[in-house]
Formats: structure tokens, C-alpha cells, sequence
């Protein structure tokens, strides 16, 4: 029995000890990981690598936002000389007009005499300046339907011939275009003349009377209407030939597997995916019509016979540098202006709400 006891308590006292020893370890185990029984080192590291990548990602956005920046303003640098040229061959000789048609200046006295609304309310009651709108709106749908239409037409034709034709109807067509307008109507004087021009003698071989074209109130306007769309029709052909090659290729070839005749083909393919080109040929036809017109009026006609073929364009030009009425013009140039921003922003709205962008 004493050893029993003996060896029990020794038993007891190694059990008590060991147990101490696991709770100290317990104890040191605890304080050392707080956080689900983590080592403290491998806490410590991982801190670290979260904070090297928060680091390292706040270094790359900084970065793209550096590169972003730098590359924003290269492009603004670039832009830069294209936005001072605008505004000072543009905005500013746009404004200087506007504040000019309040006065009364001739040109060459250094001061001005402000004179309110009295150059709009007499140009509003000036005969000339109605007809010379009239004939420049004439004008200017004339232009537009045929610069549009025509080039249209012979796009598609040259794009259906054999390619060893194809290049060569094109330098022809456009050939007009880099042709110095002031050479064109010296040409076209030649064969407008009434007796010895190539109009009226072929008119002539087959029983005919030409008119007298750039001296009759009748038919002057059309002449220079003529000359005009001979001489700027090859740029809008080139568009178009430019828009005829963006169409893809499958967009055809999936019509005609569904059946598509070639007029199908023209009407429900090429029209409408050639829309965007029509309309920027429409509007720039549209917008530089007064532009276009001046030179064929001052070589061919000046104005005339009796204003019959003079436009706002030459109707300015009058105004500023033959009758030296400086603020009088630029009442001119000022409503020409809004009546053709009006009208562009009105053709481009409808127009917008027709086309598609996509292909």
C-alpha cells in the first residue's frame, strides 16, 4: 500500500507538472497569436506583401495617369497651332464682321461712325440683296441636287467597269477639280460665246439657235450654275468612290444568296450604308455654295445682266470693295451667315434622325 501511495503520488506530481508546462505553452501560444493561432512572423510578412502590392498598384495608377496625362497633352500641343490659326483666320474675322455691321466705315478713314441697327434695316429693304438670296438659293439647291446626285451615279458606274478602266475614268472625272477655276472660266468664256463658242456652233450643225448665255437675264444664273458643278463635281465623286470601297464585301455577296436583283443590291445595300458619306457631301455642297459661285460670277458676268445672276458671296465683295460701304457688307455677311447656319442645322437635324452609323 505505501508504494502504491508512493507511486501514485509520483504519478500525480509528473501529471501536475506536464500540465503546467502545456499551459504555459497555451499562455505563450496565445499572446504570440491572437488572430486564429498565426504565427506573428508569418502576420508580419503577410502585412508586408499586402502593403508592397498596395504599394506597387498605387505606383502603376499613378503611372497609366501620368501616361494619360502626358499623352492628353501632346495632343492638345498638337492642336494647339490648328486652334489659334481657326480662331484667328475664323472666329475672329467672324466677330470683327459682326461688330462692324453696327457701323459706318469706308474702308480707308480711321474712324467709324456707329450707326445701330440702320445697315440691317436698310439691307432688309435693299431690292439687291432679296435677289442675289433668291438666285444664291436657286443656286444653291441646283448644286446640291446635281454636285450630290451626279457624282452618285457616276461612282457606281465606274466602280462596275473592268479595273484597267477604272483608275483611268477616275483621274478624268476628278481632273476638273485641280483645275484652276480662274483658267476654267476663261475656258468657259471661250465656249459660251454667243458666235464663235463651241456651245452655240454645235447648236447650230444641228438646227438650233443658242441663246446669248452670260448677257440674258434668262439663262446667265444656269451658266454660272454649269461652270460651277463642271468644276467642283470631281471631289464629290472621289467621296463617293472612297465610300463605295468601305463597303464590305459579305454585304453583297449575303444579299445576292437571299435573291437580291442588282437594283435591290443599289437600293437596300450601297444607299443606305453610303448615307453618312451623302450627307457630308450634301451639307459641305450646301454650305460652300456662296463660296463656289463668287469666282464663276466675277469672271463671267459680274452680277449681271441686271442682278439676274448675282449672289450673296459677290453681293458682299460689291458692297465692301467697289462701293467701300465696309459696315453695310458686314450687315450682309452677318444675315447670310444665320440664314445658312439655320438652314445647315436644320438639313443636318432631319438628316441625323435618317442615318446610321454603323456597319
Amino acid at each position: 500500500m505505501g508504494k502504491l501511495s508512493g507511486a501514485a503520488r509520483a504519478r500525480d506530481h509528473q501529471d501536475s507538472h506536464q500540465g503546467a508546462r502545456r499551459s504555459a505553452r497555451g499562455q505563450a501560444s496565445g499572446r504570440a497569436h491572437p488572430e486564429g493561432g498565426r504565427p506573428a512572423g508569418q502576420r508580419a510578412a503577410a502585412e508586408m506583401m499586402e502593403a508592397t502590392a498596395l504599394g506597387a498598384a498605387t505606383a502603376r495608377s499613378r503611372t497609366r495617369a501620368s501616361r494619360r496625362w502626358r499623352g492628353a497633352a501632346v495632343g492638345h500641343l498638337y492642336l494647339t497651332p490648328a486652334i489659334v490659326l481657326t480662331g484667328l483666320f475664323v472666329y475672329w474675322p467672324l466677330v470683327a464682321s459682326t461688330v462692324l455691321s453696327f457701323y459706318d466705315w469706308n474702308l480707308v478713314s480711321p474712324t467709324w461712325a456707329a450707326v445701330g441697327w440702320q445697315n440691317y434695316r436698310e439691307l432688309i429693304a435693299s431690292r439687291a440683296f432679296w435677289m442675289s438670296l433668291v438666285n444664291t438659293g436657286k443656286a444653291a439647291a441646283a448644286l446640291t441636287v446635281l454636285t450630290v446626285g451626279v457624282p452618285l451615279l457616276l461612282a457606281l458606274a465606274v466602280q462596275r467597269v473592268g479595273p484597267r478602266w477604272r483608275d483611268l475614268y477616275r483621274v478624268v472625272l476628278f481632273s476638273p477639280t485641280v483645275i484652276s477655276m480662274a483658267i476654267a472660266c476663261a475656258v468657259w468664256l471661250w465656249i459660251f460665246h454667243p458666235l464663235y463658242g463651241v456651245l452655240n456652233t454645235t447648236l447650230r450643225l444641228v438646227g438650233l439657235q443658242g441663246p446669248a448665255w452670260l448677257s440674258s437675264s434668262d439663262s446667265a444664273i444656269w451658266a454660272i450654275i454649269l461652270v460651277t458643278v463642271w468644276k467642283t463635281f470631281g471631289f464629290n465623286f472621289v467621296l463617293y468612290i472612297a465610300g463605295l470601297l468601305t463597303i464590305p464585301r459579305e454585304m453583297y455577296e449575303a444579299a445576292r444568296v437571299d435573291g437580291a436583283s442588282e437594283r435591290q443590291l443599289v437600293w437596300h445595300v450601297t444607299l443606305p450604308l453610303l448615307a453618312p458619306t451623302t450627307l457630308f457631301v450634301f451639307l459641305s455642297t450646301f454650305i460652300l455654295s456662296p463660296q463656289n459661285l463668287f469666282i464663276p460670277t466675277q469672271i463671267l458676268t459680274q452680277g449681271g445682266p441686271n442682278e439676274a445672276s448675282n449672289n450673296v458671296g459677290y453681293l458682299v465683295y460689291q458692297l465692301g470693295f467697289e462701293y467701300f460701304r465696309v459696315g453695310y457688307a458686314s450687315a450682309a455677311a452677318t444675315l447670310i451667315f444665320l440664314v445658312f447656319l439655320v438652314l445647315t442645322a436644320l438639313q443636318f437635324y432631319l438628316a441625323e434622325r435618317r442615318i446610321h452609323y454603323g456597319r
